[in-house]
């Protein structure tokens, strides 16, 4: 853990230090002047995107703020998902069940393990390169009753792999580990259920040798600590109204531009939620905490609410840091016409990184990205037109 603070202490030094020469005094934008292209400067109606599964989505990102971030139970795990991975954890979109250690289709998931409300996946290396480390992957997920949960429990140990291991103070965990093969990590998968909640961690360790056993269930044993102490926090909706939960949080949602493709991901996260998408976990969180940044947007742009205007300004200074963008060849290029407050960047060539902006707008940060750079403009102008009313 001390680690983990002088790293967010050290976070939040660049983001203060970034912002403290203050911003020369520019003209007021005119919103009219913008660029739009054929993009919605109008509130969405978010109800046009509610399906049967909108609901399930809206619990599951209810128990991921209440679940656990790899670091916060082992700081060793600093770096979070190398692509886009889906946390969400639905009847729709139920976990793959090779995550488990178990041999069977996606679509079988619920036809072998029923119950399924919804749920949580986290992932985490220990290096940013993720073979060259332990990888851990969580699932939280909420079932019917606890006899659901028991029985997918049950189940999902029987047919996964490995022999028996014990997790000190969790008797009723059921623990497997397998050795390494060669192309194949070593493992250590565990589950434990509490009351209709079953809490499940896989630590995969395709570099050491001999496998650590000691180690890594010390690392189970913190996360179910964890877990269990921050489900304290989570209140079940009641399975009848899970159909009508809202989508929308202050109207966010609505302002924000749609995404190019229809998922799940283009939602609300609380903040802490929000931690479990970034590549940078443990630098985000320092960012965020320093701006109070509470409510994040991922669909055609980013969009996160900060406490105040300074504090949005702060998170933009952090983003076009290493600590939140790492590793990333882009250069800097002129910003959108008529929005010389925006910060854009373009990548060295058209196979890596594509345009992107990030810009103010009273509380709030915007990132937006698209495929070249005029369109990438225009999106900034929709985008900045659409939240201009909010603040």
């Amino acid at each position: 853990m001390r680690k983990m603070q002088v790293a967010m202490a050290a976070l939040l030094v660049t983001v203060l230090g970034a912002c403290s020469y203050g911003s020369p005094s520019v003209a007021p934008i005119d919103i009219s002047k913008l660029d739009i292209g054929n993009y919605p400067t109008e509130p969405l109606d978010v109800e046009t995107l509610r399906n049967p599964s909108s609901g399930f989505v809206r619990e599951a990102i209810a128990i991921g703020n209440k679940t656990p971030v790899p670091f916060e139970y082992d700081s060793r795990f600093a770096h979070g998902p190398d692509y886009p991975r889906n946390q969400i954890v639905t009847p729709d979109e139920p976990p793959y069940p090779e995550a488990f250690g178990i041999k069977l289709p996606r679509k079988d998931f619920g036809t072998n393990f029923p119950g399924l409300v919804a749920g949580w996946h986290n992932y985490a290396t220990r290096r940013f390169d993720s073979t060259m480390g332990r990888i851990l992957d969580s699932h939280t997920m909420r079932f019917d009753s606890p006899e659901s949960a028991r029985n997918a429990a049950d189940k999902m140990s029987e047919l996964a792999p490995g022999v028996p291991y014990s997790v000190d103070g969790y008797s009723t965990a059921k623990t497997k580990v397998t050795p390494a093969e060669p192309s194949v990590s070593a493992k250590m998968r565990s589950w434990l259920v509490r009351d209709d909640m079953l809490l499940y961690l896989q630590i995969a360790d395709s570099v050491s040798r001999p496998f650590n056993e000691v180690d890594n269930a010390g690392i189970v044993k913190r996360f179910f600590d964890n877990q269990i102490e921050q489900l304290k926090g989570y209140s079940r909706t009641p399975l009848d109204k899970i159909a009508q939960l809202p989508l929308d949080a202050d109207n966010l949602l609505s302002r924000t531009l749609p995404a190019d493709k229809t998922s799940s991901r283009a939602t609300v996260y609380p903040a802490h939620a929000a931690l479990s998408i970034s590549h940078t976990p443990v630098a985000t969180a320092a960012a965020y905490a320093d701006a109070g940044v509470d409510l994040v947007v991922l669909a055609g742009a980013y969009v996160y609410r900060a406490k105040d205007a300074a504090a949005a300004e702060r998170l933009s200074a952090a983003y076009g840091s290493d600590a939140l963008s790492p590793g990333r060849s882009t250069k800097e290029v002129e910003p959108p016409p008529n929005l010389p407050t925006a910060t854009c960047t373009a990548g060295d060539s058209e196979l890596q990184l594509p345009p992107s902006c990030r810009f103010t707008v009273g509380r709030y940060l915007v990132r937006v990205a698209g495929p070249n750079l005029q369109d990438t403009y225009q999106r900034a102008g929709a985008q900045y037109r659409l939240l201009a009313n909010l603040n």
